[in-house]
C-alpha cells in the first residue's frame, strides 16, 4: 500500500518567498523563529511564540497577525543566514547579504553587530567552525572571491576561485579534527579547501547550486541541469540524473527508520525522501508549489527536531519523526515483484528477437545464399552475428575544420539508422543525436569542447539494414583525453614515434613570448607517459632506446583547436621545462595536470604573460575610474534624497500657509525625484561593471596560482591579498611572474 505523510501542522505566511531566501534561528537563544525574504525586499520573521525581545524591538509587528513582525531593507537582498557567531551568545544573529555589502544583524536586541562592504556581490553566507580558527566563522561568498570574518568583524580568509560561489558547506571530509570547507560554483566546480590549500577539485557538467552534509565525510550536490549526487571525501558513490532542478534538500528521518534519509525538492513541486547509500526514491510527495527551503529544527518548541517546508506561495508545512518505521508498513515486496514481471517481459522480449537472429544467422550460413537476408520480415531485425561497431577519435585541424572527429562505423554491410552520444559535460543538455536520413554504414561526428576535462563519451548506435523496423543497440563508451582539443598539426601514421621524430617535426607559428618555466626531476620516458595519457595525438610519442638515447629534449609544438594559436611544450633533460602559450589558465592547467602524474607536492614556477599584464593594468585602471565615478554617484544622490526632504517639507508648509505653491513645490519634488531614479539605476550599471572588473582580475590571479604547487601556490594566494589592500598593480605583476614580491 501507498503511504501518506501527513503534516503536523501547516498554514500559510500569506506573503511569497523568494527561493533560497529561507532560514530559521534562534534570536532569544530559546524559540527557533522562521525567516524568509518576501516582496519589496522585506524579511519576515515568523515566531510561534510569544517573546518579550520582538514585541519590544523596532521591528514592525503585523497587524493582523502578532507572530510575525517584518524588517524593512532598502536594497536587494541576495542571501541570508541565521547562526550563532559568539561562542559566549546562545543568541542567533541574522547574516543579510546585498550586491555591495553584507550586514549582521541582532535581531532580539535590534541593532547591527557589524556591515562590511563586499564589491563582489555577496551570493551567499555561512556560519560555523572553520580549520584552526578560534570561536565561529562568518564566510562569505561572491563573484570569484570567498571572505571570512570573525565575530567582531574582522577579515581572517580570503580565498579566490575561478567562478562565482554559488554555495558553501562545512565539514570534516578527511577526518583530522578540523573543517574543511567545500565550494560550489557557477563554473561546474566542486571544490575543497583545507584553509588556503586546495585538496580536491571536481567539475560538474554545469552551474553546482546546492551543498548538503550527510554524515562524517559524505557530502551531496546538486547541479542546475537536475543531476544530484554524493561524494565520500574525493570518491562518487552515485549520481542521478532528473528533468528539473532541485530546490532545497535536507537530511531527516521522515519514515521513523532511525537513520536519516535525504529529502529532495524539485522546481516541480515534487518532493523525494531518498536512500542517502543508493539515491533510491523511497516514498514521494508533491505540493501545489515548489519549495523555496527547508528547514530542521524545534518549530513547536517541545524539544523535537521538526522537518519545516516553505513553499513559495508561502505555505509552511512540517513534519516529525514518527513513531513507527512507515518503511516497513510500505509494501515494498510487491513494488519488487512488479519491476521484476516487468523487467522480465522485457528480457523475454529481448531473447525472443535474438533467438530469431541467430536463427536466421544459422540458415544464412549453411545455404551461403546471399539473398535470404532479403527474405528476412522487417520486423525481426537480423543482422550479421559477426556485426561490431567501430569508433575512432581523432583530430582535424584544418583552417576552416578544426574539430575532434569521432568516427562510428560497423565492420559489414548493415547501416547506421542513430548515433546516440552522451557526454557529462561536452554538449549543453548532456546528449548528442545523430538521426540520418540516408543509409550509412559510416558517420563522422564533429565536437569542440569548452573545457579542458578528461570525460567519458557514451555511444549508443542503432544498427540494421536500410528496410529495418527493429534495430540492434551498440553501447560503447570511450575517454576524451583532458587536453583533446590540442594535436600535432601534422599528419602521422598511427605507430608511435620517437622523441627525435617529434623534436624534428617544424613548427608553422612560432611558440611566441609568453611562457612558465619550472623545474621538475623526472625522466623524458615518464613525460612521455604522461603526454600520451592527456593529449589525442595522431600517434603516441614514446623513449626509443636506439634514437633517443643521447636526446637532451622534447619540443611538443601543438595547435589550438579552438583558438587556432600555437602552444609549446619544450621539457630538458636538465629539468628545465618552459610551457609556451598565451593562455595563462591553460599554462595553469598544463602544470596541474603534470604535478598530479608525478606526484609533485611543491613547485613555483616564473612565468611572463605580456598581454595578462597589460590586461590587469587596464582592469586596475578602469576599476579606479568606476569606483571614482560610484562617489560621485553617491553623493548625487544624497543631495537628491535632500532635495527630496526639502521639496516636502516647503509642500506641507505651503499647504498651511499659501495653498498657491503647494503643486509648484511637488513638481519640483517629482522631478528631483526621477533624476534620484535616474542615478540609481547608473549606479547599478556601475556597480555591475566593478563586479565584472573584479571577477576577471581574480580569475587571472587564480591562474596565477595554479603556476604553483603546494605551499608557493598557498603564500602566493596571501601576498595577491595584500598587494590589493595596498592597490599595488606592480606587486602583484611580480608576484604573477615570480611568485613573491
Amino acid at each position: 500500500m501507498d503511504i501518506t505523510i501527513k503534516p503536523v501542522f501547516s498554514f500559510s505566511l500569506n506573503y511569497k518567498v523568494f527561493e533560497k531566501l529561507v532560514t530559521c534561528g534562534k534570536y532569544d537563544g530559546i524559540h527557533s523563529c522562521l525567516t524568509v525574504v518576501t516582496n519589496a525586499d522585506k524579511i519576515l520573521i515568523h515566531t510561534p511564540h510569544k517573546r518579550y525581545g520582538l514585541q519590544n524591538s523596532k521591528l514592525s509587528v503585523s497587524e493582523i497577525k502578532n507572530d510575525i513582525a517584518m524588517l524593512n531593507m532598502n536594497f536587494s537582498i541576495r542571501a541570508l543566514i541565521a547562526g550563532k557567531l559568539k561562542k559566549d551568545d546562545e543568541r542567533d544573529v541574522l547574516v543579510i547579504g546585498s550586491a555591495s555589502h553584507f550586514l549582521v544583524y541582532h535581531v532580539d536586541e535590534n541593532y547591527n553587530l557589524f556591515q562590511r562592504d563586499f564589491h563582489e556581490g555577496v551570493r551567499t553566507v555561512l556560519i560555523g567552525s572553520f580549520s584552526y580558527f578560534s570561536g565561529y566563522t562568518l564566510i562569505v561568498g561572491g563573484n570569484a572571491v570567498i571572505k571570512g570574518f570573525d565575530s567582531h568583524g574582522n577579515e581572517i580568509l580570503w580565498l579566490i576561485t575561478a567562478g562565482g560561489v554559488n554555495c558553501l558547506l562545512l565539514m570534516d571530509v578527511n577526518k583530522d579534527g578540523q573543517n574543511e570547507l567545500i565550494v560550489g560554483t557557477d563554473d561546474g566546480c566542486i571544490k575543497i579547501y583545507k584553509k588556503d590549500t586546495l585538496l580536491h577539485e571536481f567539475t560538474e557538467g554545469n552551474e553546482v547550486q546546492n551543498l548538503m552534509m550527510i554524515n562524517q565525510n559524505q557530502f551531496m550536490y546538486s547541479v542546475k541541469n537536475g543531476t544530484i549526487g554524493v561524494f565520500d571525501e574525493s570518491v562518487r558513490l552515485w549520481r542521478i540524473k532528473s528533468k528539473t532542478r532541485v530546490t532545497a534538500m535536507v537530511m531527516y528521518d521522515i519514515l521513523g527508520c532511525e537513520n536519516k534519509q535525504i529529502i529532495v525538492s524539485w522546481k516541480s513541486g515534487k518532493i523525494d525522501v531518498r536512500d542517502c547509500r543508493t539515491g533510491d526514491v523511497l516514498i514521494k510527495m508533491k505540493l501545489n508549489d515548489f519549495v523555496c527551503g527547508i528547514a530542521c529544527n524545534d518549530y513547536r518548541g517541545i524539544g523535537v527536531l521538526d522537518l519545516v517546508i516553505v513553499t513559495a506561495d508561502g505555505e509552511i508545512r512540517g513534519y516529525t519523526t514518527p513513531t513507527v518505521n512507515l518503511l516497513n508498513l510500505h509494501n515494498l515486496a510487491d513494488e519488487e515483484m512488479n519491476g521484476l514481471l516487468s523487467q522480465k517481459q522485457k528480457l523475454l522480449l529481448e531473447l525472443k528477437h535474438y533467438e530469431n537472429n541467430i536463427k536466421f544467422n544459422k540458415e544464412i550460413l549453411s545455404s551461403n545464399d546471399s539473398q535470404l537476408v532479403q527474405s528476412v520480415p522487417d520486423d525481426v531485425g537480423v543482422i550479421p552475428s559477426n556485426t561490431r561497431l567501430q569508433i575512432g577519435i581523432s583530430t582535424s585541424y584544418d583552417s576552416s575544420d578544426m574539430n575532434i572527429d569521432i568516427t562510428v562505423s560497423t565492420n559489414n554491410a548493415t547501416t547506421i539508422r542513430a548515433v546516440l552520444i552522451f557526454a557529462d559535460q561536452l554538449f549543453k543538455e548532456e546528449t548528442l543525436i545523430a538521426h540520418l536520413t540516408k543509409d550509412v554504414s559510416r558517420i563522422l561526428i564533429p565536437l569542440k569542447t569548452v573545457k579542458d576535462n578528461a570525460q567519458d563519451i557514451h555511444i549508443k548506435a542503432f544498427v540494421g539494414y536500410p528496410t529495418s523496423v527493429q534495430f540492434h543497440v551498440f553501447e560503447l563508451t570511450r575517454q576524451l583525453p583532458k587536453f583533446a582539443m590540442y594535436t600535432i598539426p601534422h599528419s602521422l601514421t598511427g605507430s608511435p614515434k620517437s622523441i627525435a621524430y617529434i623534436n624534428g617535426l617544424s613548427s608553422e607559428k612560432t611558440p611566441g613570448e609568453s611562457f612558465v618555466e619550472f623545474r621538475i626531476t623526472e625522466r623524458l620516458k615518464r613525460i612521455c607517459i604522461w603526454i600520451n595519457q592527456n593529449f589525442l595525438l595522431p600517434s603516441d610519442i614514446e623513449y626509443m632506446t636506439s634514437s633517443d638515447s643521447d636526446a637532451t629534449e622534447l619540443k611538443l609544438n601543438l595547435i589550438s583547436l579552438r583558438t587556432g594559436k600555437n602552444v609549446c611544450l619544450h621539457f630538458n633533460n636538465d629539468g628545465k621545462t618552459r610551457f609556451y602559450t598565451e593562455d595563462i589558465g591553460l599554462a595553469g592547467d598544463l602544470i596541474q595536470s603534470l604535478v598530479q602524474f608525478m606526484n609533485i607536492e611543491n613547485m613555483n614556477a616564473s612565468a611572463y604573460f605580456p598581454s595578462v599584464y597589460s590586461e590587469i593594468r587596464d582592469l586596475f585602471s578602469k576599476l579606479q575610474g568606476l569606483q571614482e565615478t560610484e562617489k560621485q554617484i553617491n553623493s548625487e544622490i544624497i543631495d537628491n534624497i535632500n532635495q527630496v526632504k526639502s521639496h516636502l517639507i516647503r509642500a506641507e508648509d505651503a499647504r498651511y500657509y499659501n495653498g498657491d505653491h503647494v503643486i509648484k513645490y511637488h513638481n519640483e519634488m517629482m522631478n528631483t525625484n526621477e533624476d534620484l531614479v535616474k542615478n540609481y539605476k547608473i549606479r547599478l550599471v556601475n556597480t555591475g561593471e566593478v563586479q565584472l572588473a573584479l571577477k576577471r582580475i581574480h580569475n587571472i590571479l587564480y591562474s596565477a596560482s595554479k603556476l604553483r604547487v603546494g605551499t608557493y601556490a598557498a603564500s602566493i594566494i596571501t601576498k595577491f591579498k595584500d598587494a590589493l589592500k595596498a592597490n599595488n598593480i606592480e606587486a602583484v605583476l611580480r608576484i604573477i611572474e615570480l611568485g613573491e614580491t
